[in-house]
């Protein structure tokens, strides 16, 4: 699973492109959207169900950081913790087993108009380990027409039952033992929309089984089926024991219309025509995995196919994409030879599709053999050049070895599956595109999971969560594949692959907990690593390190100080590396740093050009080592690194003033890494200084030129920021119209279009036609900035069409544009909001909805219109939002 759909959190937001999304045109959005984020954050007091047991300390105990600092109290609840401290909710253990599911056969026809899926499900089960004679499944939400046993003669026997609406409980014809399996037939009806609305902020909504347009009433828009069991909404669809720690074999009968295609787990075994003009296709898939894994997707869709040695590998996509579906997913068979590789592991199972689906309820999901992404992956070759979706792919594939191999026994061990899935985004990026580009995205999960932090810092692994979808967040993610990157520094690349392929094979079509992979790595390093463990799974929090540097008597002298609040956060043992330069050479130190305040001597024969305190850039926290300016301008000339650079970029920033730190921004124009350009380009915003004509043509020809398209939309972006006159600006920006980068494009169009140019009707005309998210967003910022009334049927049809991020924004810009439109205008817009704000699965989406309709609520209806939508809200998130906002 990777959270790129709309979220309230920005940290796991996807990845925005650099240029106009963050300074072009995104102000009243941008706005908007840290309301968003503040209005839904969690509150330090939970609800009464399932309420945390804060702890709070002594009433007489000093809270003082490591180090004797004391800690700021601003940000405290009412019992004196830290906002952020972690909450000690019920314990949740794995789910106990009592049967062990063995096969699982669906054999399912679709009922388009009434959204129901009919099915019968034969299920082979046995005893865990104690004898049994009643079988409980999960089951939501289901019309149960009968229950059978059937023996291995294929005779059937009634059973009774009781049905509560989500548990079916069976009492068996007679208590079973651990070696025996027998076999139950259940003749059902699924309802998928009749269940309650859920979701969390990584799965927007959890009802398992979704009709797209059904009716076939949304012009453009394919009808398709498809399924999302993460975490427990398989048995929406089908009963089952729906928990991570069962595994089993499974067979897919879909019968469906002649025109569509379908999709499923394991290989397609046959296509069988029936009389009545539908067709049965028969899915097989002989390795057990687990039932949040099965999987089914129905549509006209173009299969693409592709191989890697004798694996099939397939996409499919809408046809309209088929001509791109090699230059989207192209990468995947080499992505999966390259894993495979690396692990020590072949890939496991016998056929690898990767299916794209309209209005999906979070970014990707990695169904065993069969990932299903979101439509953001459907693009164009144009799209392709900005940005490719390599990080997605990479994601979902090593989540085949780790989360679909070897699966997590409960969700309290969600960063056995994530962190992985995480981290594989690093090893590609490394392995295809250089370590650069690996760090630069490396540093950007890290500062996702620092953002996160500011609010919540739990421990990796956690058993006391308040429900099972807030482990999907920045720490089961972000956080956890940089602890995985900083346990590869620690025992190096051949013990943490050798670790890891040890941990596949031992635990291979079984379910894990966190000290698998601890005994794993301790069987190949013959090193006792709970102390890593327990600090960085088990425990909250992150280091926070402030280091001072002085030089006397030959020696540089270090302070360190763990400055993370010890009563809540560990004193970490932190294994480090310095690098310091003397006489511009560099001498590396290895250092372990395990105290709350600590000083290391480096000798020196003079003072020292840089020291670089954690110079393999590892650590999971901070670390405040003030420099000085001819400091941090050394290391960005001799630090070869990315963070290094990045680090010098940043830090120097504000101080374009100093010759010798513009002179670096210059040159960093020129840096091979396209991220360290653009961030020197982006340093110039309004400058004004002594030499600002040659600033000016060096980023013309950068935005020109750049090989880069966001560094040309970065240097086309600045360009219109500097002050003074710029005769040539709209000339260039009408020149950048037509460059082959969508962003660069986007960018091109607001900055022109505000000079307010002749052509600019001809322009917006020539722009409306094209598909693409930043072009679109481009438009709708410029329509809303202007209050243009004229435009209102293009937005408004946009926003019909409009789905997943682009939809989440530009329902934002929307709600900007209609408060300078007139009364009936507002009128007709509010109920395109109110729809959205009622209807829509994604709690974010309708919250951001809300949200701009309440702009516009002195208008005639709008008012009741929130009313209503308060009244009819079931997500407890939003209702308690929107009592703060009457």
């Amino acid at each position: 699973m990777i959270q790129v759909s709309p979220q309230v959190s920005s940290t796991i937001l996807p990845k925005s492109s650099p240029g106009i999304s963050v300074r072009g045109i995104g102000g009243l959005v941008l706005v908007l959207w840290l309301s968003a984020c503040q209005a839904l954050r969690p509150t330090a007091n939970a609800p009464a169900d399932g309420a945390p047991v804060l702890n709070p300390p002594p009433a007489d105990t000093e809270i003082t950081r490591a180090g004797g600092v004391r800690v700021d109290t601003t940000d405290r609840d009412s019992t004196g913790r830290p906002v952020w401290a972690a909450k000690k909710y019920r314990y949740n253990p794995e789910r106990t087993r009592s049967h062990d599911l063995v096969h699982t056969r669906l054999d399912v026809r679709f009922d388009w108009g009434r959204q129901h899926l009919n099915g019968v499900a034969t299920l082979t089960l046995k005893p865990h380990f104690y004898p049994q004679d009643t079988l409980r499944l999960d089951a939501k939400g289901f019309d149960l027409r009968r229950i059978q046993l059937v023996d291995q003669t294929k005779r059937t026997q009634e059973l009774r039952y009781a049905y509560d609406g989500r548990v079916i409980t069976i009492p068996l014809d007679r208590t079973y033992t651990r070696n025996e399996k027998f076999t139950v037939r259940i003749d059902y009806t699924a309802k998928p929309n009749d269940l309650p609305k859920g979701g969390s902020q990584a799965i927007t909504a959890d009802k398992g089984l979704y009709f797209i347009n059904p009716d076939g009433s949304q012009p453009g828009k394919p009808r398709q089926i498809w399924t999302q069991g993460e975490t427990e909404a398989s048995s929406c669809w089908f009963p089952t024991i729906d928990s991570p720690n069962q595994k089993t074999t499974q067979e897919m009968y879909l019968t469906v219309d002649a025109p569509f295609r379908t999709l499923s787990n394991g290989t397609l075994e046959y296509s069988r025509n029936n009389a009545d003009g539908t067709r049965t296709d028969y899915w097989k898939m002989d390795q057990p995995h687990a039932p949040y894994l099965f999987m089914v997707a129905v549509g006209e869709f173009a299969v693409v196919k592709d191989k890697w040695k004798n694996t099939e590998v397939n996409y499919y996509v809408e046809p309209a994409f088929e001509q791109y579906a090699r230059s989207i997913f192209g990468n995947t068979p080499e992505m999966i030879g390259f894993f495979a590789e690396k692990l020590g592991v072949a890939f496991p199972w016998d056929k690898y599709a990767q299916v794209v689906v309209r209005d999906f309820v979070s970014g990707a999901m990695e169904n065993t053999t069969a990932t299903v992404h979101m439509e953001d992956l459907q693009v164009d070759n144009r799209a392709l050049l900005d940005e490719n979706w390599d990080y997605i792919i990479a994601h979902e594939l090593f989540h085949q070895w780790f989360g679909d191999l070897v699966t997590l026994e409960s969700w309290a061990n969600l960063p056995l599956n994530e962190s992985f899935a995480n981290y594989a985004e690093y090893l590609w990026n490394e392995h295809k595109y250089g370590v650069d580009e690996a760090d630069f995205k490396g540093q950007e999960e890290l500062e996702g999971y620092l953002s996160e932090a500011e609010d919540k810092r739990e421990p990796l692994i956690r058993y006391h969560y308040r429900d099972r979808e807030d482990m999907f967040d920045a720490h089961s993610y972000n956080k956890g594949g940089r602890v995985l990157h900083m346990l590869r520094q620690y025992v190096g690349d051949e013990a943490f692959f050798a670790a890891l392929k040890g941990y596949l094979e031992e635990h291979r079509f079984a379910t894990v907990e966190i000290h698998d992979l601890r005994m794993a790595f301790e069987k190949v390093t013959g090193e006792d690593l709970n102390w890593f463990f327990n600090q960085w799974f088990l425990s909250p929090g992150h280091a926070q390190l402030a280091v001072t540097q002085r030089y006397a008597d030959g020696k540089v002298t270090l302070n360190v100080t763990q400055q993370q609040d010890s009563l809540y956060t560990p004193i970490y043992r932190l294994p480090l590396k310095v690098d310091v330069w003397v006489g511009g050479r560099k001498t590396r130190y290895e250092v372990v740093v395990d105290r709350a305040t600590q000083t290391l001597s480096f000798p020196a024969a003079a003072p020292p050009d840089l020291v670089i305190f954690d110079a393999g850039q590892q650590l999971v926290g901070t670390i405040d080592h003030p420099k000085s300016t001819p400091e941090l301008v050394f290391q960005y000339y001799h630090a070869d690194t990315y963070l290094a650079k990045y680090g010098a970029l940043t830090k120097l920033e504000k101080k374009l003033g100093d010759a010798a730190v513009q002179r670096m921004m210059r040159d960093a124009m020129d840096d091979p890494f396209w991220k360290i350009r653009q961030l020197a380009v982006g340093a110039f915003y309004q400058y004004d200084g002594e030499q600002s004509a040659a600033l000016r043509e060096k980023l013309k020809t950068l935005a020109l030129r750049d090989p880069r398209s966001y560094v040309r939309a970065e240097a086309l972006g600045i360009l219109g920021t500097l002050p003074g006159s710029e005769p040539d600006y709209p000339a260039l920006c009408r020149q950048a119209l037509g460059d082959s980068s969508y962003t660069v494009a986007a960018t091109a169009l607001f900055a022109y279009l505000s000079g307010e140019p002749a052509d600019a009707e001809a322009q917006t005309a020539k722009f409306e036609q094209l598909d693409n998210d930043e072009i679109t967003m481009a438009l709708a910022s410029y329509y809303a900035d202007r209050g243009d009334s004229a435009k209102y049927d293009w937005l408004a049809g946009k926003m019909n069409r409009a789905t997943g991020s682009l939809l989440y924004q530009l329902t934002q810009t929307f709600g900007v544009y209609l408060l300078k439109q007139p009364a009936e205008t507002q009128r007709k817009g509010g109920q395109v909001l109110a729809r959205i704000a009622r209807d829509h699965d994604a709690y974010a989406i309708r919250f951001v909805a809300f949200q701009s309709l309440s702009l516009i609520k002195e208008a005639a209806g709008v008012e009741e219109l929130r009313k209503q939508i308060r009244a009819r809200e079931t997500d407890p998130r939003l209702i308690e939002a929107y009592e703060g906002m009457k």
